[in-house]
């Protein structure tokens, strides 16, 4: 149990670290950040009061999904909404320190290691099996349900908060690019895809499969 709550916790300071490498590029919040991003911008409410209410709704969205097979267990995401929010803050504070001019070469450089790090950080704390954050849970929830690969839902998932980013602020905030960028799109893409490439390479020197698809 210790082993699977330590995975847990280095796995969402991961996440929370390509958050943060992801906010100092300058190319674009990460998918999953956009909407609550977006309703900061658009309703000027602090982005922690609008990260919380979206996750709440994706918890909902994960109630509907699973009906009888959502177990109880998930609400434990609420904590996961709290301790991630402070880790995103220590993670920004951590990355301030790394030197960056803000050059093309070192925006690219910085959206790499965000990317790598969040598929990395999912790859390690979904299978703990403790309680996932509410993004993935979603992404969990479909794939519980369809049966569908979960590298495949998370890039269909973080391309439609993305979609619905613009939307939001091409209809309600002055600027349509207001919450996302070139690195928010490419990160859509590239996130699913690199945590099945980490996960096909584990399985290649370990022979061992992990399984980020949780049915509890």
């Amino acid at each position: 149990m210790i082993k699977r709550i330590l995975a847990f916790v280095c796995g969402l300071f991961l996440m929370a670290m390509g958050v943060a490498f992801s906010i100092v590029s300058l190319l674009g919040t990460t998918p999953i950040s956009s909407i609550s991003y977006s309703l900061a911008l658009i309703t000027n409410i602090d982005i922690g009061i609008t990260t919380f209410l979206f996750n709440a709704s994706l918890i909902v969205i994960q109630f509907i999904i699973l009906k009888s097979k959502f177990h109880k267990k998930r609400l434990l995401q609420f904590i996961n909404c709290v301790l991630f929010g402070y880790f995103t803050d220590v993670a920004l504070h951590i990355v301030s320190f790394i030197p960056f001019d803000a050059s093309l070469w070192m925006c690219g450089l910085f959206l790499v290691i965000s990317i790598f790090l969040t598929a990395f950080g999912i790859f390690v704390y979904m299978p703990a099996n403790i309680a996932p954050l509410p993004g993935e849970g979603c992404v969990e929830a479909i794939a519980i349900t369809t049966g569908w690969r979960f590298s495949s839902i998370k890039i269909a998932f973080d391309a439609t908060m993305v979609v619905l980013s613009l939307v939001m602020c091409g209809l309600f905030y002055t600027n349509i690019l207001g919450a996302v960028n070139i690195g928010t799109f490419i990160s859509a893409f590239f996130v699913g895809f690199t945590l099945r490439q980490i996960n096909n390479l584990y399985e290649y020197l370990t022979g061992n499969k992990v399984n980020v698809v949780n049915n509890q």
